[in-house]
């Protein structure tokens, strides 16, 4: 028996020597696991990360409790990463830290000369490992001195996380919902309910980080989030109170913060008289003033104090000439008023937020804007937005939700959405052959996001145009600023115009007594092929547009035309490609349109997008070609 036994064992060895190699190795490897989910790039990965929330109250209020215990595992020799916690001390405060084989230490705003007090405080994080499946780990206590600050959680974040547990006790005297963005089957929830509690557990295995792709969505329209809706609860004393049950208690929060705001009217009315001395009706009073803020208040983010949803008064923004989104809002609010104009504070979710007013939550606003009503013209003014026009809604904010201020109550009303041909960028060049090239007149037109983005490029200088429009990508222009007209260059006109000479050489070619010319020098979208293999998110426009061009070419004496390249029309749901060649008189005509009709393009559709760009890339290859 010993023998055999001896045996064996002895096979087993033998055996085990002629395993595979990667069966050792998966064996050893801590890291075995998750590797089938990593990317090349990933280094230090979060192995497991659980978050527990907890409800406290008194005899004042409700308070919340986050705790975080993160553990990370190094994937790759002499690996380093760091990470930040943000915090404030007036609502939120950070407890509790430990950490293994980490360092950290805290910053704040307050001593940095070059940014305006946010209260932004900042727990840095730096990680340094050596050895591959070497170790981590971080946990700390976020509290929050209000329950309604606590408003949200996001199952992601820059590393790969290989499991992520999220738990939420809600006790029974705390009435709550907790709302699903993204979950797709992806996250496991559970659900345990106690006379004292309800606990609530989600759990997301293998999380991919949240990494920059080519035209990808906002990240909370991606990965997995919770929104939290506290709706009333009863303190320890017994006493019942009602937190965000609806829409108007959320406005009036933010009103009871508003009525806060003491202003000194005398001197703000003085100063904004002498800014509207020359203007005719309220029409031009809105937009004078809505332009003098635009140009005299310098915008800075400031998230100082109640979670920074408390405008400053208009007053000391006026005298510091410096703001946030809600004090440069207050500022509008109270200047229009100094001339009798129906003005109101606006609450907003910017567009790379999902949520709306049915989920009355802190986190369904980021910014603050101003409104101006004259009888039933509402005009929406953000005045952070430095080159807009009244009217001129940037993508931002344009048909996003918005909460108007209405006295005791709010109007839930929404921003005017933009059409495709709101954000135009039209382009026409006229061509004649010449021994060097081509040369012409270029004239181009913006309005909308382009001229948005256009003047922001240039910020009210003037100066080195010709550098700054080569910047920008513009081709065959002169030499001389002066040779450039550039007219529309307020934030009060709605269209830019830019016009200059034109020359270039790339345009054609020439061979055997003929010219192929290539209509086209813009060829919009391109290099705009997805790789779908690895992509995990859908293409995503910030804005829709129509960007249009045409070009003529003057065809020369002693020439006819032997080629003209086939059109193009293709009109999907989403977005339209147009090229049309006509010939007319002396002249070869070239016309291509392109409407980005939807901001979204789904992940399914991306291999049709694709070949649609692939005609019209190739429809940008082709050739008019002139023969002596």
């Amino acid at each position: 028996m010993k023998r055999k036994a001896r045996f064996i064992k002895q096979l087993f060895l033998i055996g085990a020597l002629f395993l595979p190699l990667g069966a050792i190795a998966a064996n050893n490897n801590p890291l075995a696991p998750y590797e089938s989910f990593l990317e090349p790039e990933d280094d230090i990965i979060i192995t497991e990360k659980t978050e527990t929330i907890t409800y406290s109250r008194n005899s004042s209020g409700v308070s919340a409790n986050l705790s975080v215990k993160t553990k990370y595992m190094n994937r790759r020799f002499g690996s380093n990463c760091n990470f930040q916690i943000y915090y404030n001390e007036e609502d939120r405060k950070i407890e509790n830290i430990k950490g293994e084989n980490l360092v950290w230490d805290f910053s704040s705003n307050l001593n940095n000369d070059n940014i305006f007090f946010d209260g932004l405080n900042v727990c840095n994080g730096n990680i340094k490992l050596i050895e591959v499946g070497d170790k981590a780990s971080f946990q700390y206590d976020l509290k929050f001195k209000d329950v309604i600050y606590l408003a949200s959680v996001v199952f992601a974040e820059s590393r790969f996380i290989g499991k992520f547990t999220l738990t939420v006790e809600v006790p029974a005297w705390l009435d709550m919902d907790i709302k699903e963005f993204n979950f797709n089957g992806n996250v496991i929830t559970d659900k345990k309910e106690t006379n004292k509690k309800t606990i609530y557990t989600f759990t997301m295995n293998n999380v991919r980080p949240i990494k920059n792709e080519k035209h990808k969505e906002p990240s909370l329209f991606i990965y997995p989030n919770l929104l939290f809706v506290y709706k009333s609860a009863t303190l320890s004393n017994g006493q019942n109170i009602t937190l965000f049950n609806t829409a108007q208690d959320q406005y009036k929060w933010y009103d009871k913060l508003m009525k806060q705001t003491i202003e000194n009217t005398d001197s703000l009315c003085s100063e904004t008289k002498k800014i509207t001395a020359n203007c005719k009706d309220k029409y031009e009073k809105i937009a004078t003033i809505y332009q003098w803020v635009q140009k005299n208040i310098r915008y800075i983010a400031f998230e100082n104090g109640i979670a920074g949803f408390k405008p400053q008064n208009a007053s000391k923004v006026l005298d510091n000439k410096y703001g946030d989104c809600k004090g440069m809002a207050n500022l509008l609010r109270s200047m229009l008023r100094c001339e009798g104009i129906d003005s109101r504070m606006v609450w907003i979710g910017t567009n790379d937020l999902p949520y709306n007013y049915s989920t009355p939550s802190l986190a369904v606003d980021n910014h603050a804007i101003c409104a101006a009503i004259l009888g039933k013209d509402t005009i929406f003014l953000d005045a952070t937005c430095e080159y807009a026009a009244l009217k001129e809604y940037p993508s931002s904010i344009a048909g996003r939700p918005v909460m108007l201020e209405d006295q005791g109550k709010c109007i839930l009303t929404h921003v005017p959405a933009n059409r495709p041909k709101d954000n135009l960028d039209s382009t026409f060049i006229s061509m004649k052959l010449t021994d060097k090239g081509v040369e012409g007149v270029h004239k181009r037109i913006l309005r909308g996001e382009d001229k948005i983005l256009f003047l922001y490029d240039f910020k009210d200088d003037f100066t080195d145009i010709v550098k700054k429009l080569h910047n920008q990508g513009y081709e065959g222009l002169p030499t001389d600023d002066n040779q450039v007209t550039l007219s529309g260059i307020s934030s009060a006109d709605k269209e830019v115009v830019i016009e200059y000479p034109f020359a270039m050489e790339s345009p054609i070619t020439k061979a055997n007594n003929k010219y192929y010319v290539s209509m086209d020098i813009i060829n919009r979208l391109i290099s705009m092929n997805i790789e779908t293999e690895k992509r995990k998110t859908n293409l995503y426009f910030d804005y829709k547009a129509v960007d249009s061009y045409s070009s003529e070419l003057v065809i020369p004496n002693g020439y006819k035309v032997t080629h003209i390249p086939a059109n193009l029309s293709i009109d999907k749901d989403k977005y339209k490609f147009e090229v049309k060649y006509t010939q007319k008189g002396g002249k070869i005509i070239y016309t291509r349109s392109i409407t980005i009709k939807e901001q979204t393009i789904l992940q399914k559709d991306l291999d049709e997008w694709n070949k649609d760009i692939e005609q019209l890339k190739s429809t940008y290859m082709e050739t008019v070609v002139l023969e002596k």
